[in-house]
């Protein structure tokens, strides 16, 4: 697999962090930039680090983690969008309050299951790479920069999009774009 081919898949594999990371800016302005960039980091992180484990178990986990995973990340992905949905549609509380709950609501743990969720087909994309015997420096690398760039452009996009926005649908929209990714990926 030459450079061209893993920058491509590199770029796929780190859309869902885009869209995940869009939806982060879009829920509320409230989410301090290091959350963002702690998103972004633990997006390149697990995707990387997916990659090579998926490298090196191979095809005996690949049956077994594909019929388990995929469950696993549309439910964390679902449950996520629905409770961006409902914070957006319950609150009458004020601006400053709903940032403050934005703020907490990109928790360390809701990080490490979006990073989790978003990661899982990287694992099948490393049992890939290695029975084409891939760079797996240069692949790796690739997989974890791209995922950390598009999760700081994703978030740039949507907080900007939100700005512009003074109501709750952008939060509501959010909310539906993380369940669309986790509804996508059982299909």
């Amino acid at each position: 697999m030459g450079i061209v081919e893993i920058i491509i898949v590199a770029i796929v594999e780190a859309m869902d962090c885009f869209a995940v990371a869009i939806a982060t800016g879009l829920s509320k302005s409230g989410i301090r930039y290091s959350r963002a960039m702690l998103q972004a980091v633990s997006f390149g992180v697990f995707q990387g680090g997916m990659t090579l484990i998926g490298y090196f178990l191979g095809s005996f986990a690949e049956r077994w983690f594909s019929s388990v995973a995929t469950p696993i990340a549309c439910t964390i992905l679902c449950v996520l969008g629905l409770r961006m949905i409902w914070g957006a549609v319950r609150g009458d509380a004020g601006e400053k309050e709903g940032e403050e709950i934005a703020a907490k609501n990109l928790t360390i743990a809701n990080i490490l299951l979006l990073s989790v969720a978003t990661s899982i087909d990287a694992f099948a994309v490393g049992i890939t790479f290695a029975f084409i015997n891939a760079n797996m420096v240069f692949a790796t690398s690739a997989i974890a920069f791209a995922s950390f760039a598009m999760g700081v452009i994703g978030y740039e996009i949507g907080r900007h999009t939100a700005k512009r926005f003074k109501t709750k649908i952008p939060e509501i929209f959010a909310g539906v774009i993380l369940i669309g990714i986790g509804v996508k990926m059982l299909f």
